[in-house]
């Protein structure tokens, strides 16, 4: 999709986290390496906001390696504070981190088979469900827009930057967007492209969001 228009109603772009090589396997807030190292996916990331015209005043991510090393790089290359988030983490996969899905349904089917049925309300054993990720997201979301600045919407430049999981832009599509959780999962969320969010205090209808648009990088 081609980059939209500038939107000064949008004031948190996110991005998510550059590829993990475990296929197949249930790594949520395991702190697994990303396979591009974090100054690779830093250039990736800023050439996108070049292209943008964007310049954050702040970036956020999670304590995880795969999201903060970039931004921490970022932090440096842009002189911006970059902020550690535990609500920023990637959702809690509990009993079943670090193992094959294809283990997991096998040797633990009737756990495997509820989360399947009721994904948003259940988690796995000892883990998350989506409306408890959306819980602690939409709490990071409602303090970014009690502190949005006048100032950096006026400019053009989003003042917020996310390094992001992909539990949590998908909780922004639900939250920021009014997508509903499987609108949110079965769009696709790129790995290192852009997506745009509406603040809460935006006086703009959720709408004008149309799903988080992706924006390319």
């Amino acid at each position: 999709m081609d980059p939209l228009p500038h939107d000064p109603v949008h004031d948190l772009v996110a991005f998510r986290h550059a590829p993990v090589s475990l296929p197949g396997i249930c790594y949520g807030r395991l702190d697994v390496a990303a396979a591009l190292p974090p100054a690779e996916a830093a250039d990736a990331i800023e050439r996108a906001l070049q292209g943008l015209g964007a310049r954050p005043g702040v970036i956020w991510s999670s304590p995880l390696s795969r999201c903060a090393g970039p931004a921490a790089e970022l932090s440096t290359r842009l002189g911006v504070p970059h902020v550690v988030d535990e609500r920023l983490l990637e959702i809690a996969y509990g009993a079943w981190e670090g193992r094959a899905f294809s283990d997991i349904e096998r040797e633990d089917p009737s756990a495997y088979a509820a989360w399947l049925r009721d994904w948003e309300r259940a988690g796995p054993p000892g883990g998350e469900s989506a409306i408890e990720v959306e819980a602690r997201v939409r709490s990071f979301w409602r303090e970014l827009g009690e502190g949005s600045c006048a100032s950096g919407r006026a400019s053009g430049a989003p003042s917020h930057l996310l390094v992001a999981h992909a539990g949590v832009l998908r909780a922004l599509r639900v939250i920021a967007c009014a997508a509903t959780w499987p609108a949110a999962m079965s769009a696709p969320a790129p790995h290192l492209s852009a997506e745009r969010f509406p603040l809460p205090a935006s006086a703009v209808p959720l709408a004008a969001c149309q799903g988080a648009r992706t924006l390319r990088a």
